[in-house]
């Protein structure tokens, strides 16, 4: 009988870095020292705060903590996903990740209900069409 064992996590990203926690990431929210994530990705921002089209604050608010949503809720540009990489310092914890897989678009924190409102709203208008189409025109 063969016994198998949980891998443990590793503790470095494929850039060698050591992986960063949320309890981490929580420490880096003063103006002079500003981190957040996005995407699974942590970035120090603190230098690029004056030069935010949207301003300081909302940066601020997110200082510390993940921002992912509230990245792709604005809908930042090409551009502004390329800027990104010069203050990337590091990833979260497998662990401790809002999603299984990165990338453009995902909220990580659920955020699957726009095709089940979708579909739900496209469902209603063929129901409404067929009604009126053997009601009024049968």
């Amino acid at each position: 009988q063969r016994r198998t064992m949980a891998s443990p996590e590793p503790t470095t990203d494929a850039k060698g870095r050591p992986f960063i926690s949320m309890a981490d990431l929580a420490k880096h929210s003063k103006r002079e020292d500003v981190w957040l994530a996005i995407h699974d990705k942590v970035y120090s921002i603190s230098k690029y705060l004056d030069e935010h089209p949207g301003g300081e604050e909302v940066l601020m608010d997110r200082a510390g903590k993940d921002a992912t949503e509230d990245f792709e809720d604005v809908g930042h540009s090409k551009d502004a996903r390329k800027q990104l990489e010069k203050f990337e310092v590091g990833e979260l914890l497998p662990s401790e990740r809002s999603s299984k897989k990165s990338g453009e678009g995902s909220s990580g924190e659920g955020g699957g209900a726009m095709p089940l409102i979708l579909v739900s709203a496209l469902v209603a208008i063929a129901g409404a069409a067929y009604y009126y189409y053997t009601t009024h025109l049968a």
